[in-house]
């Protein structure tokens, strides 16, 4: 008996021609995901474009013109015959930024008076910048320590590597975490859909008969299903995305995949809540949208969370994204203690319990409501009916 409720329960929620529920469970926390796997799959910065006015002729000009282009990072592409030359390159997009050799160069260098190279970049595009002004200070910093070695005719190359990402791609870096922050949100609004439209559609009733009469298969039918659904498409994109990385061992893989699954049930229950708290489909997904959506930025996976002010570490510490995000980082790194690994699991597991036993009392009050609400319309339908 408990068992048929249940099925039917599903059947009635999730296979009854219900084309949204399985764009958002589905088709878009896939597809999002694939496109942004696909997107961040080109080589971590380099090649930047730059230029050099040379104003100075001299050995140690070239020898830092050498030194320059012998750096991956870096691609001269204009050595210009002024500064508004260069000017009008990075105006138009040609050059991310120009640095100056100035006049007396060598000769200052020789004086030990330390010649400052000005350095000029590009507003717009404040991370490959950052880049670009990065690696002309470790080179300017590394020649001018060969001042007075002898001079080079093939400078030493140098080659880029990274930690856990073999391949040396932005989908080690930042699409690793975006697709876990694609299913952060996804359970949240999917939550958030699945639980409400009963209450929008005044389907209490119908829904509770399907399920038996039994409020806890109702609830089961509806939130067990989406769950399982969404890991396992999780952990598909996981997969998909962690081709290219560091192969990762059986426990690890068990711990990150577990991770997953309490990530997901932990912002469905917060979903959950949100339509317990609000009652109206269309603010609790605003909620969900509004804490979900930002939430890849106060994860730690571009910024440190430790330097965040402290009101910003407590909303980051909430976040689910940010547990498995720390999770994610220990099982890429390999052969290290899983003890940080298992005390963020304990919050993640944590998480789930609390948002999904509060979205469970919430909801049982909202039926409530909703059931005495849909009593009360069918009896003025049928003294409408009888009138």
């Amino acid at each position: 008996m408990i068992l048929n409720g249940l099925l039917n329960t599903i059947r009635k929620i999730y296979f009854s021609h219900n084309i949204v529920l399985w764009m958002t469970l589905v088709v878009l926390p896939i597809g999002v995901s694939l496109f942004t796997i696909g997107m961040f799959s080109s080589q971590i910065v380099q090649h930047v474009p730059i230029g050099i006015v040379k104003q100075d002729d001299s050995q140690l000009a070239d020898k830092l013109e050498m030194k320059l282009r012998s750096s991956p990072v870096l691609d001269i592409k204009m050595i210009c015959t002024d500064m508004s030359e260069c000017e009008h390159a990075v105006v138009r997009g040609d050059l991310q930024g120009f640095l100056v050799f100035p006049n007396d160069l060598e000769r200052r260098a020789l004086r030990l008076e330390a010649p400052v190279i000005p350095v000029y970049s590009s507003g717009q595009n404040y991370l490959t910048n950052m880049f670009a002004t990065k690696e002309i200070r470790s080179v300017l910093a590394s020649a001018g320590s060969e001042l007075f070695t002898a001079q080079m005719e093939d400078p030493v190359k140098v080659q880029i590597h990274s930690v856990g990402n073999l391949k040396s791609n932005y989908q080690g870096f930042l699409a690793f975490g975006l697709v876990t922050a694609i299913f952060h949100l996804a359970a949240m609004i999917v939550g958030v859909y699945v639980t409400s439209f009963p209450l929008r559609d005044h389907r209490v009733t119908e829904m509770i008969r399907y399920a038996g009469g039994s409020r806890l298969t109702l609830w089961v039918a509806s939130v067990f299903p989406m769950n399982i659904v969404l890991w396992l498409e999780t952990v598909g994109c996981y997969a998909y995305c962690h081709r290219l990385l560091a192969p990762l061992t059986f426990d690890e893989f068990v711990m990150s995949a577990a991770a997953q699954l309490f990530m997901i049930f932990a912002c469905s229950g917060a979903g959950i809540v949100f339509v317990g708290v609000f009652g109206i489909m269309r603010m609790a997904t605003g909620a969900a949208g509004i804490i979900g959506s930002p939430a890849f930025a106060f994860a730690g996976q571009t910024f440190p969370v430790m330097a965040m002010p402290f009101a910003v570490r407590c909303f980051a510490f909430i976040l689910p994204l940010t547990h498995v995000l720390m999770i994610q980082s220990t099982m890429l790194l390999g052969d290290v203690d899983m003890a940080p690994a298992w005390e963020s699991m304990k919050i993640l597991i944590g998480m789930a319990v609390f948002w999904n036993v509060l979205g469970a009392l919430l909801m049982s009050m909202r039926w409530k409501q909703h059931l005495r609400r849909e009593a009360k319309m069918k009896e003025v339908k049928n003294a409408e009916a009888q009138a």
